[in-house]
């Protein structure tokens, strides 16, 4: 039985739990230049284990664009597939319609949860469907486009039915990201994904959001679990997570522990492991 995330992230036991993106950092140590940790589900579970165990990781974070972005790479035939249409759905629902990477997703989730499953959760991390129709456009056609509220509502649904193909796997949540250049302009935006959080509170996943607010944020639908917001923002008191990625990198400075919740942190790529070793265990102590 999958772990419930949103009690998981706020119950910290003595020590407040941290959710890494440890992905770019642990592909940059782990890996040669240009390898593809998803060539296959063993080559995955391989890089993966060794990645998640460098940073003792809270959470089992799954990345899909990841995935998405090395089979684009990799098989020639993707991105015709997802090509040369006027439709701005058009590019994502081919790439979600994909059968090689959905398939290697479900195989790398089976083996996840039969490693992990019942000791941390497991959680899918994705664009939102507005930012994932910007990413498929500009990966198929190198088009920038601007999409509106029936072509967001009908990438939500071709999400949603994604998301089901995974149903049997202990999943714990679904992470949705939004880009800082095509932030939704109000929380009744963020109501366009209706579909994912349908399927979400169907199957009893936590559905989050990933929000890069600068100082002028907004309140999530009822239907959001939980929410990451950069520390420091308007809203970061009231949200769930914060992201500290900032403060902690960038500016070198004392994050605290959040008073409700947990802190969400990115690890830059070139960081050496002696500075992320002892910033993690600061943070934990």
């Amino acid at each position: 039985m999958a772990i419930d995330l949103v009690k998981y992230l706020s119950e910290g036991e003595g020590t407040q739990k941290l959710w890494i993106d440890f992905n770019a950092y642990t592909k940059k140590l782990l890996l040669a230049e240009g390898e593809n940790p998803w060539a296959n589900p063993a080559s995955y579970m391989s890089f993966y284990g060794q990645a998640h165990g460098l940073v003792n990781a809270d959470v089992v974070v799954i990345d899909i664009w990841d995935l998405f972005h090395h089979w684009m790479l990799e098989d020639e035939e993707a991105i015709p597939s997802m090509a040369g249409k006027k439709r701005i759905t058009v590019a994502a629902k081919a790439m979600l319609e994909a059968y090689a990477p959905r398939e290697l997703l479900a195989e790398v989730l089976t083996a996840i949860s039969n490693n992990y499953g019942g000791s941390v959760p497991i959680v899918l991390v994705m664009p939102s469907p507005r930012a994932l129709l910007i990413k498929a456009n500009k990966a198929a056609n190198s088009v920038d486009v601007e999409p509106e509220e029936a072509h967001i509502d009908t990438a939500a649904m071709y999400v949603a039915d994604y998301l089901r193909y995974f149903s049997e796997v202990d999943l714990s949540g679904v992470l949705m990201r939004e880009d800082s250049d095509s932030m939704p302009g109000s929380t009744e935006e963020l109501s366009w994904y209706q579909p994912i959080y349908n399927v979400a509170k169907h199957y009893r996943w936590s559905v989050g959001m990933h929000l890069p607010f600068s100082n002028d944020g907004f309140n999530v639908p009822d239907d959001v679990n939980f929410s990451i917001v950069p520390a420091g923002c308007s809203v970061a008191e009231s949200s769930q997570g914060r992201d500290i990625s900032k403060p902690l990198w960038e500016a070198k400075q004392t994050v605290s522990p959040a008073v409700n919740g947990f802190n969400y942190l990115t690890i830059p790529e070139d960081t050496t492991p002696e500075l992320v070793l002892d910033t993690l265990s600061s943070l934990r102590a």
